[in-house]
Formats: structure tokens, sequence, C-alpha cells
């Protein structure tokens, strides 16, 4: 074996680490785009058109929400208050995103698998619905939080399981 051969399969071998590390840049790095950006993206896009404010990404939001669409697939319900009684409020409350002060809090939910599930028919369907469009469309919030659970869920495989917490403080 020549050693351009053997060169060119530690570049190889080296993407492929890289890859798994995500620190490739270019056509990979948008593979490796974390899930929640797509559907903040399209929610911003949504207030957009009706003149409002784009929404602000907060981690301890995030984290909360994470937490939820997780346990939502993990135990294999779809609810605002878990079976356990944690809600919405009790969430945010142990996130670290309230320390003191007036504070709002609202909850969207989602799950769908295949196109179903993806950030755009999810917003789609949020403002089909008059609830989730109010929370969606209100001045009142400029923070949230957004996590995906993705997998089997209530016997569809291949679901994503979407929480999103919206907050203002």
């Amino acid at each position: 074996m020549n050693l351009g051969m053997r060169l060119g399969r530690r570049v190889i071998a080296m993407v492929i680490v890289a890859g798994a590390l995500g620190v490739v840049a270019g056509p990979v790095q948008a593979a490796t785009t974390p899930p929640w950006v797509g559907l903040l993206r399209a929610i911003n896009k949504a207030r957009a058109t009706h003149g409002l404010r784009a929404m602000a990404p907060s981690q301890r939001l995030r984290i909360a929400a994470l937490q939820h669409s997780h346990d939502m697939l993990w135990r294999g319900y779809f609810a605002h208050t878990s079976p356990t009684g944690s809600t919405l409020t009790y969430r945010v409350m142990h996130s670290g995103f309230i320390t003191y002060g007036q504070w709002w809090a609202g909850e969207t939910l989602a799950w769908g698998s295949g196109s179903y599930g993806t950030p755009g028919n999810v917003v789609q369907a949020w403002l089909h619905s008059p609830e989730h469009r109010a929370i969606l469309l209100s001045p009142r919030y400029h923070l949230v939080g957004i996590g995906r659970s993705y997998g089997t869920f209530l016997g569809h495989p291949g679901a994503a399981v979407w929480t999103v917490d919206w907050g203002h403080r």
C-alpha cells in the first residue's frame, strides 16, 4: 500500500470521528442542527407573518420542555400534567427559569409521525387550534424553550413528541 492510500484512509477515519463528534463543517453540520432550531424558525416565521417579534431561546425553559417530552415518550402519555402530577408551573419553577418577581408561562404540545411531526406542520396545526394559536401569537411571551423526543409513541414508530414552554419574566 502506498503512502497516499494510507493517508487517504486516515483522513476518512478522521472525518468519520469528527462527524461523530459534530465538529465537521459544511453539509454534515446542517444534518446535526438540533431539532428545536427548526421549530423555533417555524414559530418565528408565523409570528413575523402576524407582525410579532421573534421568540428568543431560553436554555432553562428548553430543559423543562425537553424533560417533559422525554417523560411523555417514555411513559406513553400526552398531557400537560404528568402521571406523577408534574405541571407546567412545577417544571418551570424547578428549571431555574424563575428566581423572583412576576412571570408568565404557557405550554403547547404536539406529536406526530412522519411529516405530521415536522416543525412546519406542527406550527400549522397550532395555528388552526384557537387555544394553541393564542399562545403562539401572544405578544406577552418573548422567551421559549423547545423540547423534542423521537421514537415509538403510543404505538407509532418514528414519532416526534414536542413540548414548547413559553415564558416572560
